[in-house]
């Protein structure tokens, strides 16, 4: 009984610690996350992606993905600092909003490792931010910290932005539950319609739609 009950324990660890994570490191097409950033392999947010939530550190980025990052998405109320090298180091940019081209950066195909965290407005860490604030491909000096973004948006503006992404994509009006959702989403993370529509494409409902549609 005990030699019996040692094999299932062994078993069973090993079927846990085989589990794939809910976003791994591979090029793919998964789901976007609500909080963290998606790394993609063409600019404009183009060809295969994987996502990392608020909290995720890659020290080391896989050989088949490593300087092969060219866009990067961010959701949610979050930022990720990239660097050129393994084990971040080297040379470093933080970036908290979305951002289509890396050359803008000097980054496209070379970020190495990187950490997801949670936006940090009053940040005082010498690491040059890339946001709103700061317009693409604007030479900033190397350790600068840009000023916090601000809101673009007042409530009621969002909540237009919601009604008018809802009905662009999914053809109806946001339930209040979904309204709310994704007003604050817009707010905190500056989104345009754009943004929120991109997000609502990644839902189940709009993948059902499209299935019904091809069906039809």
């Amino acid at each position: 009984m005990r030699r019996s009950l040692t094999l299932g324990l062994v078993l069973g660890a090993a079927f846990v610690t085989n589990i794939a994570p809910a976003y791994a490191q591979r090029w793919g097409r998964e789901a976007t996350p609500r909080a963290g950033v998606c790394f993609y392999e063409d600019i404009n947010y183009g060809g295969r992606y994987f996502c990392s939530p608020v909290g995720g550190t890659s020290t080391d980025v896989p050989s088949a993905i490593n300087d092969r990052i060219s866009s990067v998405r961010v959701f949610g109320n979050s930022e990720v600092t990239v660097y050129r090298d393994s084990n971040l180091r080297g040379q470093s940019r933080v970036i908290d909003s979305n951002l289509s081209d890396l050359r803008s950066l000097g980054f496209n195909d070379r970020v190495s490792s990187y950490v997801v965290e949670s936006y940090r407005a009053n940040s005082s860490r010498a690491v040059p931010r890339y946001g709103n604030n700061v317009p693409y491909g604007a030479d900033v000096p190397y350790g600068t910290v840009q000023q916090p973004r601000a809101n673009r948006w007042t409530y009621r503006e969002a909540e237009s932005i919601v009604r008018r992404s809802y009905r662009s994509v999914l053809g109806r009006d946001p339930d209040p539950a979904g309204l709310q959702s994704w007003t604050q989403q817009v707010i905190n993370s500056n989104w345009t319609q754009q943004d929120l529509e991109y997000a609502l494409r990644q839902s189940d409902e709009y993948r059902q739609l499209n299935r019904a549609r091809r069906r039809s």
